[in-house]
């Protein structure tokens, strides 16, 4: 196994479509294949935090103590808040030392999100305008997700880690993109979800150009009177460096999906003009990193209805999912079918991220 470690982040503007299911199962995907998995939940929601970790777990990083300021400055630390704390005051170096709790359903470590980590979108705001103004220790700061993934690699303790974020293209979103090797955008097929796909392919041509210009003005003035540069950038995991670059691997759509005579399946719904269009848009994401690929549909995701929900209730992925967990009967066939899709998705996004 190659000692590098790989990021990806599953990243739509777009809530609705599935992207934290889907990115927990993969993540528990890539465990069963042997790799050390860390989950890093940067969604102020912690959607991904409840569904892989067990109630008792959740009382012991946000509710330890005897007082209620206790307990939420112990959460802190318990949580991925804890590696910006250094940031708000500040320094331009996280906190290294993570608190991580282990998924035992899912086989993997998770460092879980906090609903204060809302608070972070000004620190990395005010970073962002500042590393444009090339002061090099702001941009120190809004690499902040490369020196998490440069901490473990050098403490040899993860293989993959996936980032998941809220829907949105504000600064900190921004900020987990520029520590990850690559991102795929999970979406739907509905009007809604087709003109957030546009929009994110639209901006990323925008944040790619102006993140040049500022990695290029930093380095420039950072390599001024820092005598040993290289050494300094490398904790950043820098997009361009070291034969580095920001890949976009593709998109999946959440689809509702019928049997045919015959045993197979249908893809249904009213937006078949929509779901004709995306690959266009994908091309133009990819573009605008300098990919010129021809295909990148990964995979078509069921709507799953209520299994979701019961593989929350159960802290568990769904191919984890059996009887004693409230699935039975058909539901097992059911099982069997929406894991066969999360597989052929996980196994796409594997072969181009690994390679």
């Amino acid at each position: 196994m190659s000692s590098k470690i790989r990021t990806l982040s599953l990243f739509n503007n777009k809530g609705g479509v599935g992207k934290t299911t889907l990115s927990t199962n993969i993540a528990h995907n890539f465990a069963e294949r042997g790799h050390r998995v860390l989950y890093v939940d940067c969604d102020p929601q912690c959607n991904a935090t409840q569904l892989m970790l067990t109630e008792e777990q959740t009382h012991e990083i946000y509710a330890s103590g005897n007082k209620l300021e206790e307990a939420l400055r112990t959460s802190y630390f318990n949580t991925v808040y804890g590696i910006f704390i250094p940031l708000r005051e500040g320094e331009p170096e996280i906190e290294k030392d993570i608190v991580t709790y282990r998924s035992e359903r899912f086989g993997v470590d998770v460092l879980a999100g906090h609903p204060t980590l809302s608070q972070i979108e000004d620190v990395m705001s005010n970073a962002w305008q500042s590393a444009l103004s090339k002061e090099t220790a702001a941009f120190r700061r809004v690499h902040w997700a490369g020196q998490l993934a440069t901490a473990m690699e050098d403490q040899d303790r993860y293989d993959i880690i996936f980032f998941d974020v809220g829907p949105s293209l504000g600064p900190f979103n921004r900020t987990v993109l520029l520590g990850c090797d690559a991102f795929v955008t999970p979406t739907a097929t509905d009007l809604f979800s087709f003109h957030a796909f546009g929009n994110l392919a639209r901006w990323f041509e925008d944040w790619v150009a102006e993140y040049s210009e500022m990695q290029e003005a930093n380095i420039h003035t950072w390599g001024r009177f820092a005598a040993n540069l290289d050494e300094k950038l490398r904790p950043l995991r820098l997009h361009s460096r070291d034969g580095r670059a920001l890949r976009y691997l593709g998109y999946t759509t959440l689809e509702y999906m019928k049997k045919k005579s015959g045993g197979g399946e249908q893809l249904i719904g009213a937006f078949e003009r929509f779901r004709g269009r995306l690959p266009d848009e994908a091309k133009r994401m990819a573009s605008s990193l300098g990919q010129n690929g021809d295909e990148y549909l990964l995979g078509h995701i069921p709507h799953m209805f209520s299994m979701p929900a019961t593989a929350q209730d159960a802290h568990s992925p769904i191919a984890g999912l059996v009887s004693k967990d409230g699935v039975k009967g058909s539901q097992l066939n059911q099982r069997d079918g929406y894991v066969a899709k999360i597989e052929e998705a996980a196994e796409a996004i594997y072969q181009r991220l690994m390679a």
